[in-house]
């Protein structure tokens, strides 16, 4: 009947298939990952895959919003170009730690950007972050030093480049995910990305071409691949997560998010054999750990901004 509002089972539908998006979301970018890696291994350059995957995704989102897009088409906001910047150097920074760490290793410190997100919140909400807040982050802190080896080797056999980059792709998908919150009701999902790719493009076109044409990535032994990372780790799962976030609070998106470390770990033994020692295991625990108990408790801030308003 018009008129009648949304039921729970109506609610509960949207969630559930948010949910499913994200874990989709999660597979995917796990998946991508070790192909990355796989290209990496015979001489590809992550800022080359990072340039292709991003023209490739541009490509396929302006299909996607030919097909689906109706109406007047919105003007680009400083939010949106800054969304473009920032996917530039998370795409960036994740494809060097992946070539730097083991793949799973280099996912679990990218998902240490959801506690970054709640100290944000924390600190331009002023809101003094609860104990649960301060369990999560100290479990993150002992599971990356666990997950670093910092215990297991000399300071000397540390890879602190790789460690620091994967540490700074954490605080490109921190941004990422904020500006992603505050964009996802200004306009469709393939929308919003569309612009925020084409910023991207924009970017690695003009650095590519002080780098010349990429051939490696061209050949026929090659391209299937980089043309799977574009759409299998940028398209789809990052229209997945922006149109899961309108359906699902995002703390319950990130716990289901945080599966991913989980799926790149199997698929890193499955295919190159990448083992990692009991505590690398158990720091990544910690942190997957961290995560969820954060999200859980993250609404605290949120409730109490509320009151005051």
């Amino acid at each position: 009947m018009l008129g009648v509002p949304p039921t729970s089972s109506t609610r509960f539908s949207s969630n559930a298939f948010g949910l499913v998006a994200i874990f989709l979301a999660s597979l995917g970018w796990a998946v991508a990952a070790n192909l990355a890696f796989d290209l990496f291994r015979v001489g590809i350059h992550p800022l080359e895959l990072a340039g292709a995957s991003a023209l490739i995704a541009t490509v396929g989102l302006a299909i996607l919003h030919s097909f689906g897009g109706r109406g007047q088409t919105k003007p680009m906001s400083l939010k949106q170009f800054a969304l473009g910047l920032v996917l530039v150097f998370l795409v960036a920074a994740d494809y060097v730690a992946i070539q730097q760490l083991p793949v799973a290793i280099a996912i679990v410190l990218l998902f240490t950007a959801p506690m970054l997100v709640v100290l944000w919140t924390a600190f331009t909400t002023r809101c003094t972050p609860s104990r649960w807040v301060l369990l999560a982050l100290t479990l993150s802190i002992l599971g990356v030093v666990l997950v670093s080896k910092l215990l297991e080797s000399s300071l000397k056999q540390v890879n602190w480049f790789g460690i620091g980059i994967g540490l700074t792709t954490a605080v490109f998908f921190a941004a990422y995910i904020v500006l992603s919150e505050q964009l996802a009701s200004t306009d469709a999902p393939v929308g919003v990305l569309l612009k925020t790719y084409a910023v991207a493009s924009l970017f690695w076109l003009t650095y590519q071409f002080t780098q010349g044409l990429p051939l490696n990535l061209l050949t026929l032994e090659h391209f299937p691949k980089v043309l799977m990372v574009g759409i299998i780790g940028n398209l789809l799962p990052y229209l997945l997560f922006l149109w899961s976030i309108q359906r699902v609070r995002a703390e319950r998106a990130a716990i289901v998010a945080t599966l991913e470390p989980i799926v790149a770990a199997i698929l890193a033994w499955f295919w190159f054999g990448q083992t990692l020692t009991g505590l690398q295991i158990l720091g990544g625990v910690l942190i997957v750990s961290a995560v969820t108990t954060l999200q859980l408790h993250e609404t605290d801030c949120k409730l109490k901004l509320a009151s005051r308003h």
